[in-house]
This record gives C-alpha cells, sequence and structure tokens, in this order.
C-alpha cells in the first residue's frame, strides 16, 4: 500500500468559527474541496465546506432517521446501514495529499466515517471551541428559532466533541485544538501548529492568514 494521505479532520459545532478555521487551513495550503458550498450573508467569506461529503453525512443522518436539527444518539448511528461503498467512492474522487474536510455533522457521524477514513489518511484531528452561548446565539440569530431551540439543537453537538475530544481515547498528539476567540485575536500559535503538521515553515502564510481573518467573521 502507497503512503497515506494526511486529512485534518474538522469537528465542531455549527457556528462555532468552523468556517473561518476551514478558511485558515486553506490558506495554509489544505485542500478543502473542489466543488465547495458557496458564501452566504453568515459566512462572507465562505464555508470551505465539501458538498459531497456533506451529503453523505445527511444521507447517513437520515438512514439513522435523524438531520442536522433532530441529532441521533450514537446507538442509533452505530446501527445505520449506510452503505460504505458510497464512501469509499467519495474518498477516491476527492483525496489529496494535504486535504481537510468540514462539516459540524461529522461530530454526529464521526464513527461511521472514522475507520473509512483510516484506511486512506493519517488523520490529525481540528477540535474547534467557542463559548456554547455563543454559537447558540449565533444559530438562533441566523434561523430565527429562538434562543432555546438553538440550545436543544447543538447541545448533543457539543457533548460529543467533549467525548471525543477528553474520553474517546484519540491520541493527543493526532490533535489541533483552535479556540475560535483567540484565533481571531492572534492566529499565530494556531497557524504555527497546522504548519507543523503540514511540514512548512512555521510562519508559512501567515500574513495572508491575518488578512483573512477579521472581526466581520464573528457573528454573536
Amino acid at each position: 500500500m502507497g503512503k497515506k494521505s494526511r486529512l485534518f479532520l474538522v469537528l465542531c459545532l455549527h457556528r462555532s468559527g468552523s468556517s473561518a478555521t476551514a478558511g485558515v487551513m486553506h490558506h495554509l495550503g489544505i485542500h478543502m474541496g473542489t466543488n465547495l458550498i458557496a458564501s452566504s450573508p453568515y459566512n462572507r467569506k465562505g464555508h470551505f465546506e465539501n458538498i459531497g461529503f456533506r451529503n453523505i453525512n445527511d444521507e447517513i443522518l437520515q438512514t439513522a432517521k435523524s438531520s442536522w436539527n433532530n441529532p441521533p444518539s450514537s446507538k442509533k448511528i452505530k446501527a445505520s446501514n449506510f452503505t460504505i461503498s458510497k464512501m469509499r467512492t467519495f474518498l477516491s474522487e476527492n483525496v489529496k495529499p494535504v486535504w481537510g474536510l468540514k462539516d459540524p455533522r461529522t461530530l454526529l457521524t464521526f464513527e461511521v466515517w472514522k475507520p473509512v477514513l483510516e484506511e486512506v489518511a493519517d488523520i490529525t484531528y481540528v477540535f474547534i471551541h467557542r463559548f456554547f452561548e455563543a454559537s447558540v446565539r449565533s444559530m438562533a440569530n441566523r434561523d430565527r428559532n429562538g434562543l432555546e431551540n438553538a440550545s436543544q439543537i447543538l447541545t448533543p453537538y457539543l457533548k460529543n466533541l467533549y467525548h471525543y475530544r477528553h474520553t474517546y481515547g484519540l491520541p493527543v498528539e493526532n490533535i489541533i485544538d483552535i479556540h475560535f476567540e483567540d484565533m481571531l485575536k492572534n492566529p499565530e500559535p494556531f497557524v504555527r501548529k497546522f504548519n507543523e503538521k503540514i511540514g512548512n515553515s512555521p510562519g508559512y502564510n501567515l500574513k495572508e492568514v491575518e488578512k483573512f481573518l477579521d472581526k466581520g467573521l464573528k457573528n454573536f
């Protein structure tokens, strides 16, 4: 078997700064995909989110009789009989030497994806941390669905984020923690961590990242 690719897999809540983080990854030379979700009023600089990856995540959730805003239990996801061949086809068309995948739904589908991704990639897990209340406010504002409803949707994501980061047993050396508020103020330490893993010089493209990041990327 040939050398595996290097994948940066983002694990995050909705409205947690994941698009800004994925944009930083893009500017550091991590290939986020060719068919990406278009920018929107709530993500003016783009989502950097692979449409095919998101579609498969939606299909996995549908198989478990759930959706992104009606998250399933881990047990339901594991019991879902989603066709692995679809995932392998997606990978055959999307794997690059250094690449990234970002979709908040991955916090719900992670255990379906993990063994399939490991067939083709050495994975660095990118955990994005933002104050929960800020993500809730941002979602409530975007979807006009009220704080209580937004909190109810995001709570399972938060529990899964904590579980995969702290109790699941992922190797610490394969984890990059991104604190959204801190990254906006000073991206240099986070850029350095990515560049280390990619094999770039520590300050590679830092200026481009600083230009890309601005307070306008912060929604509530």
